[in-house]
């Protein structure tokens, strides 16, 4: 582990040697035994003593987060939860598409029989996946933005006119572990919409023409389409027979089985009556733009204490529940008010534990904690960045639920060490959900001023006199 040492004190090299074998022994010492001040310290240095103590002040507060890319996976999140903890929430896809080759044409002669769009489950959801929800499909009236990330918040214009086959919407149960069977054959998950004759029609009208030459040309002609539900939930949840609360699968945009489809014949003189079925499909390819777009609607009947840390900024309540959720929405910001006094110590960082309870009673078998959060420090540029101990890989770093003790805890020594030599400000850290840019998740944790099982910061640590 690095550290600084001062010079003016120990001499460059002897403070780094000194540092080092002390980390070893430290380590040895906290882990190995019950009573390490009696195992004779002198024997390398008797300026040296171990301590630990679990008082340091944590203050922390739920936040509104800042937006995250959802643009950058193989992944885009669609659906509407009723969350009786954290409220309503909404996820809606923009996506493009691709020509299947570069030029490309339908023949001679198409006729339309159907179109449809592909929609491939990856096998990820949260909440109901038994509840019935409503689709609707429009295209876009503006291309995608001219940048390589999309965000959460990130909106693009459509036409209102809906291009479900069904002028009301698309109706459908998320079914993501249930094969399709398509033309006789069973087939990989997915969600099949039925799309609009007129929709299919542009494509046929569009053969021969600049739109199958480039895809520029593509784009120009078909800029997108946007993916939306309704905000309600019908129906019984299958899983536990109570009233659904709705549902968000995850879909993988870059399978075969998520694109849009025109089914047609070629009708010419020279061939049969009854030419083939031909179908063809516009994929959503590695090089299509695609995101996730999340909705909140107002924090309107949440629970009490997250909205008012998010609505009124009332952190009294952060002292005993925090609120985490992904895809942009909520996070905790927590600080170190009283660690200022410490910066400039000679202190050697043996390990830095902080302790983050999760709140079991609100959580369930469609709400289930997160495997995994990540912790964030401020930069010099006012971003959120991964701490440097989250980069030695989850062994080290931690932040894995424990299910046994309904926790999550992380290993935070690099980053500690660096605000004890001054070399971080005391910006504090802020707990987000990991991968939260391509699932829904959302958890309750124990604040720092609850009287049973607080979020604690344990420190460990070698003070040279």
């Amino acid at each position: 582990m690095k550290t600084n040492q001062n010079p003016r004190i120990y001499g460059v090299f002897y403070g780094i040697l000194k540092k080092t074998l002390w980390f070893s022994a430290g380590l040895w010492l906290i882990f190995a035994c019950s009573d390490a001040d009696q195992l004779g310290l002198d024997l390398i240095d008797d300026r040296a003593k171990l301590h630990s103590f679990d008082t340091l002040t944590i203050k922390a507060i739920t936040v509104r987060s800042d937006s995250v890319a959802t643009s950058l996976g193989r992944q885009n999140v669609l659906g509407f939860i009723d969350d009786p903890v954290f409220g309503k929430s909404r996820a809606s896809i923009y996506t493009e598409t691709r020509p299947p080759t570069i030029p490309f044409s339908f023949g001679e002669a198409p006729e339309l029989e159907s179109v449809n769009l592909l929609l491939a489950y990856s096998g990820g959801y949260f909440g109901s996946i038994g509840s019935l929800q409503t689709m609707r499909v429009y295209e876009l009236s503006e291309n995608f933005p001219e940048t390589d990330t999309l965000f959460s918040n990130s909106s693009l214009t459509y036409h209102p006119e809906l291009i479900t086959l069904n002028p009301e919407g698309f109706q459908f149960k998320p079914a993501p572990f249930d094969s399709v069977e398509v033309n006789g054959v069973m087939r990989a998950p997915h969600i099949r919409i039925p799309l609009a004759g007129d929709f299919g029609q542009k494509f046929l009208l569009a053969n021969g023409t600049e739109a199958f030459e480039s895809v520029p040309g593509y784009l120009e002609q078909f800029k997108g389409i946007y993916i939306t539900v309704d905000d309600e939930a019908i129906g019984f949840d299958g899983q536990t027979g109570k009233p659904g609360k709705g549902g968000m699968v995850q879909l993988d945009m870059f399978s075969p089985f998520t694109a849009i489809e025109i089914n047609y014949r070629n009708v010419t003189d020279t061939l049969p009556r009854n030419p083939p079925l031909v179908t063809r499909q516009f994929p959503v390819d590695q090089f299509a733009r695609h995101s996730t777009q999340l909705e909140h609607f107002g924090y309107e009947g949440v629970h009490e204490a997250l909205r008012a840390q998010v609505v009124d900024g009332d952190p009294g309540t952060a002292d005993s529940l925090l609120f985490l959720q992904s895809l942009g929405l909520l996070r905790a910001d927590i600080e170190f008010p009283h660690l200022d006094d410490l910066v400039g110590q000679t202190w050697l960082i043996n390990k830095a534990e902080l302790i983050v309870p999760a709140e079991k009673e609100l959580s369930s078998s469609l709400f289930p904690e997160p495997t995994q959060l990540i912790l964030l420090r401020q930069n010099e540029d006012d971003e959120l960045v991964l701490i440097d101990d989250y980069m030695q890989g989850v062994d080290y770093f931690g932040g894995v639920y424990d299910t046994d003790r309904n926790r999550y805890v992380f290993n935070i020594s690099q980053y500690f060490q660096k605000l004890i030599d001054g070399e971080y400000p005391n910006t504090g850290l802020s707990i987000m959900i990991s991968r939260g840019h391509e699932r829904m998740s959302r958890v309750v944790l124990h604040g720092p001023g609850r009287e049973e099982e607080p979020m604690k910061l344990i420190l460990y640590y070698s003070v040279f006199d």
